[in-house]
C-alpha cells in the first residue's frame, strides 16, 4: 500500500511540475498553488459530469470526463483542486474540489486506541444465515472471482450487517445512490458499524433479479473492477425486495 501512495505521489510531483513550466512559457502567468499530501483517500465524484484537467484552473485542458459516482485516489489538494489518480484510466490529473466528495479510507491508529480505552461501540454481531439471493449473489461473484484466479470473498458478519441496512435504508427512503440521506458514503456508513479497512468499495443495483444485476456488474468496467479487485477479500450483501426495481442489492467489499 505504502508503495502506491509513493507512486501517486510521485505522480502528482510530476503534474505539478509540468502546471509550473506551463505557467512560466504562457503568456499570462498563473499563480503556483502550493501541493498539500493527503495520505490513502478516496473521492466521489457527485455529479453527473465532470472534466479531468491537465492543471488546477479552468485554463488547463480537459484529459479526461469523469462520471457520478466514479471513484478516484486523491493524491493531494491544490487551492481548492485535488490532484488525482483516476483507477478506470490510468490517468493522473486535477478536479474541482466541490464536485467531489472526499473519503478518507486510511486507519487512524489513534482511533483504534481511543477505541480500547473505553469508547462505546456496537455489539457484536450474531452468527449470519444468508438469504437464497444473498447466496446466489456470492456464489456468482466467487465463481467468476475463481474464473479469474482469485481467492474468493469470505463473508464478514459485520458488514453484512452494515449491507443489508443499507439495502433496506434504500427501498424505505425511496433513493438509489451511494451516498445514504442517513448514514451518508458507504465508507462513513461502515465506520459507524465498527468496520476497520484498509480498502474498500461498493456495488448497488435495481433489478428484478440476481442474476440480472450480476451481469449488469460485470458489464460495467467499475463495478467488475470492485469484484475482481485480489486487493478484497470479504464481503457483506443485503438484498431487499423493492416495489421499483423488484429486488435492491448491495455487495460491499473490504480489505484488510
Amino acid at each position: 500500500m505504502k508503495t502506491k501512495i509513493l507512486i501517486l505521489v510521485v505522480m502528482a510531483a510530476l503534474l505539478i511540475s509540468t502546471t509550473c513550466y506551463a505557467t512560466a512559457v504562457g503568456n499570462e502567468p498563473r499563480v503556483q498553488l502550493a501541493f498539500e499530501k493527503i495520505e490513502s483517500s478516496t473521492g466521489e465524484v457527485n455529479v453527473n459530469a465532470l472534466n479531468l484537467r491537465e492543471g488546477p484552473s479552468t485554463d488547463y485542458p480537459s484529459i479526461g470526463k469523469l462520471t457520478k459516482g466514479q471513484l478516484l485516489t486523491v493524491m493531494g489538494k491544490l487551492g481548492d483542486w485535488y490532484a488525482v489518480y483516476v483507477p478506470d484510466t490510468g490517468r493522473v490529473g486535477a478536479v474541482y474540489g466541490k464536485y467531489l466528495d472526499i473519503e478518507d479510507v486510511s486507519i487512524q491508529v489513534s482511533a483504534d486506541i481511543s477505541a480500547s480505552k473505553g469508547k462505546t461501540t456496537s455489539p457484536a454481531p450474531e452468527k449470519v444465515v444468508l438469504t437464497e439471493d444473498e447466496q446466489k449473489l456470492l456464489e456468482l461473484v466467487n465463481k467468476a472471482r475463481e474464473e479469474n484466479g482469485l481467492e474468493p470473498l469470505a463473508i464478514d458478519e459485520n458488514l453484512m450487517r452494515v449491507a443489508r441496512i443499507k439495502a433496506k435504508d434504500m427501498v424505505e427512503n425511496n433513493y438509489f445512490s451511494h451516498q445514504s440521506p442517513t448514514y451518508g458514503s458507504p465508507f462513513d456508513m461502515m465506520r459507524q458499524f465498527d468496520t476497520t479497512f484498509k480498502s474498500a468499495g461498493e456495488n448497488i443495483a435495481g433489478n428484478k433479479t440476481v442474476e440480472g444485476a450480476f451481469k449488469a456488474w460485470m458489464s460495467s468496467d467499475t463495478h467488475k473492477k470492485n469484484i475482481l479487485n485480489p486487493g478484497f477479500k470479504v464481503t457483506g450483501i443485503g438484498v431487499e425486495s423493492s416495489a421499483t426495481y423488484g429486488k435492491v442489492l448491495v455487495q460491499q467489499f473490504i480489505g484488510r
